[in-house]
């Protein structure tokens, strides 16, 4: 599905601008045409120590 391949490897960031992990897998219902769940994962170390971007 277009959506979740556009979601899939985003970085996910909260409001004071760290990053906090990236999206893993969308999970998508085709009956209701919505997402069901979004699974994340973790930042890498660099991000939690804060070598990562900033955006």
């Amino acid at each position: 599905m277009k959506i979740s391949d556009e979601l899939v490897g985003k970085h996910v960031i909260e409001e004071s601008g760290d990053q906090i992990g990236g999206i893993n897998y969308v999970e998508w219902d085709f009956k209701t045409n919505t997402v069901i769940s979004i699974h994340l994962k973790e930042a890498e170390i660099s991000a939690k120590i804060d070598l990562g971007d900033k955006k």
